[in-house]
């Protein structure tokens, strides 16, 4: 846990250089909404287990309290983007340029498709198909049984984002040429330029297109009438799900990389500030803002009937002698008051939690190899109950829990199923 000296250096740091504060800035989000994952959830589909990203794997049996490793599967290069688990498979992409399915049950080798570049989204699963975007800058729609190839299209940037399937519709962002891709973008000769995207799920053909001022690797999340994602702009997105037209646009203090998250009517997020944001679906009002005194914040936010939760980046500065670690914090979800924090071993949790009815799972990771890194097990009052270490610079990608197995990517390369 966060001791009282470091919340005071951090809050005295923050202030300075962001001049930002947390805490509840509007009145709270109103009750009559209620959380749009209301049946028991028997797969993993997309990047966030669903069209709205919530993370939240309702009535699903946790692992044990001392878990076994079922299986692994070891891939040709390290994983960064996270598993799905539908129609009795995992399928995951890894940096190596492969789309991997795999025999949940097993771990065995279904099918391979190469792509030719790294592959650091998510795919989504939707109606027999598997889609999933690749640094080729191409979208590939591949059949989930055989791997056949049903159709791509190149769409001028690297792709880093997930993409969200909602009626026929993949939804996704495209273009990265941040730090962490931009040799990649300068190979390819890649557009500094960012769209949303709204492909048809059949054919691929574009039905509408939405450019930004900048780089798109947030996930969309999506009701019946509008998608929500953000952008390397600094700015969250509300666009008219049929014609891809501006309903309202939100300034936040910084990038987004985290994917927006829909629930109780409102839109939570994090931003490269270290802010975490609750912003009201329909009008884009903002509901209350939350500051963990983090460095940033890269992953998503996963919320329950209670709470939202997410992971940090912390401060490190040689102002400081003392060495910060990642936190996983719990916020109430009406108000943005932080409930606990939970203090890592790593010094990045960009993993984006999965919450069920009383556990949580998340990865953390790295910037080098080193000791402490991993997957946690925690209760939803912050206690730890498990941890499994993972070799290479730990785990960046996101667990996806089903019927109590919890299935995770490492940057070793190497797939897991923990039961």
């Amino acid at each position: 846990m966060v001791t009282t000296d470091r919340r005071g250096f951090l809050a005295g740091l923050s202030a300075s250089a962001l001049g930002l504060g947390g805490g509840c800035v509007s009145a709270p989000a109103s009750e009559s909404n209620s959380h749009p994952v209301s049946e028991p959830v028997t797969e993993w589909p997309s990047f966030r287990g669903d069209r709205y990203n919530t993370g939240f794997a309702r009535d699903v049996s946790p692992t044990s309290a001392n878990p076994s490793i079922e299986w692994t599967y070891d891939a040709d290069g390290p994983f960064w983007g996270s598993p799905i688990v539908a129609d009795g498979s995992v399928f995951v992409g890894s940096a190596d340029g492969t789309l991997y399915a795999m025999d949940a049950a097993t771990g065995d080798e279904r099918w391979t498709v190469e792509t030719d570049h790294r592959i650091e989204g998510t795919p989504a699963y939707d109606d027999g198909t598997v889609y999933v975007g690749s640094y080729d800058m191409r979208v590939y729609a591949v059949d989930a049984a055989s791997g056949e190839e049903r159709w791509s299209r190149d769409l001028g940037g690297l792709i880093r984002a997930s993409p969200t399937v909602v009626d026929g519709t993949v939804l996704i962002g495209v273009g990265c040429h941040n730090l962490a891709c931009a040799r990649f973008a300068e190979a390819v000769d890649a557009t500094e330029n960012g769209w949303i995207y709204a492909l048809d799920a059949a054919t691929g053909e574009t039905d509408w297109r939405y450019a930004v001022g900048n780089e798109v690797v947030s996930t969309p999340a999506a009701d019946d009438e509008t998608v929500y994602v953000g952008a390397s702009d600094d700015a969250l997105y509300a666009l008219d799900i049929e014609s891809g037209d501006v309903d309202w646009t939100y300034e936040a203090d910084d990038m987004i990389w985290s994917s927006p998250t829909l629930a109780f009517g409102t839109i939570y997020f994090g931003d490269w500030s270290g802010i975490v944001h609750a912003v009201d679906a329909a009008s884009g009002d903002e509901r209350w803002t939350a500051d963990p005194f983090a460095r940033y914040i890269s992953g998503s936010v996963a919320v329950d009937e209670e709470g939202v939760y997410v992971g940090d980046t912390p401060y490190n500065t040689l102002d400081d002698p003392s060495t910060h670690y990642g936190e996983l914090f719990k916020f109430d979800r009406r108000t943005g008051d932080e409930l606990w924090s939970f203090e890592t071993d790593a010094l990045e949790v960009g993993s984006s939690p999965v919450v069920t009815d009383d556990r949580i799972y998340f990865g953390t990771h790295g910037q080098t190899e080193r000791e402490g890194l991993g997957v946690y097990g925690l209760t939803t009052d912050g206690d730890e109950e498990w941890f499994i270490e993972v070799g290479g610079r730990g785990v960046g990608s996101s667990p996806a829990l089903v019927d109590g197995i919890l299935y995770f990517s490492g940057t070793n390369g190497r797939m897991y199923a923990v039961e």
